[in-house]
């Protein structure tokens, strides 16, 4: 009987990778799966408001390393060796300007996504607005002047070399008297 630790004695052909994957791929899925995804919100239920404070709190919560610039925005970053050539990064820019909270997401890892899907299904946003968020974000086109629940929003993508650039701007929508 051969030793499973003795190399192969011809190559590995691209169907046994590409099968072994999948399967690899399966195992993950099953197990985020198991583990139970996130209770669904109800469409009345209460949010915090989307401000300057509650934003940085809300990253600053998630253990981001933060830096603020100056009174009125804070950087967030992360980041982790993959290899001895390869550093994979995400960091978050929260600005607030008289009319609007802005937030920023440079990306350099498909991984990284998750901190934008962490935040658009955050308190900030009843079900109905983060579904609308989702389908802006993936519409693949810019976006300006969207009403989103209780929004306007303004939302740009960019995709320089390596990374990926996401900016929401949001502003609130006054009720009319």
């Amino acid at each position: 009987m051969k030793d499973l630790l003795d190399p192969p004695t011809r190559p590995i052909s691209m169907k046994s990778i590409n099968i072994v994957a999948f399967v690899w791929l399966c195992v993950l899925t099953a197990t985020f799966v198991t583990s139970g995804a996130p209770a669904a919100r109800s469409t009345t239920s209460a949010t915090t408001p989307l401000t300057f404070a509650n934003a940085v709190a809300f990253f600053k919560a998630a253990r981001f390393r933060a830096t603020e610039v100056q009174p009125r925005c804070a950087i967030f970053f992360e980041g982790e060796w993959k290899n001895a050539n390869v550093y994979n990064y995400c960091v978050i820019m929260v600005e607030n300007s008289d009319q609007d909270i802005q937030v920023t997401f440079y990306l350099t890892d498909a991984h990284e996504m998750n901190w934008v899907t962490e935040f658009l299904d955050s308190q900030f946003f009843n079900r109905n607005e983060t579904e609308k968020l989702f389908q802006l974000m993936n519409a693949r086109s810019d976006v300006r002047g969207q009403n989103v629940g209780r929004f306007r929003v303004d939302f740009h993508h960019w995709q320089p070399r390596h990374a990926q650039l996401l900016v929401f701007s949001f502003t609130p929508v006054r009720a009319r008297r």
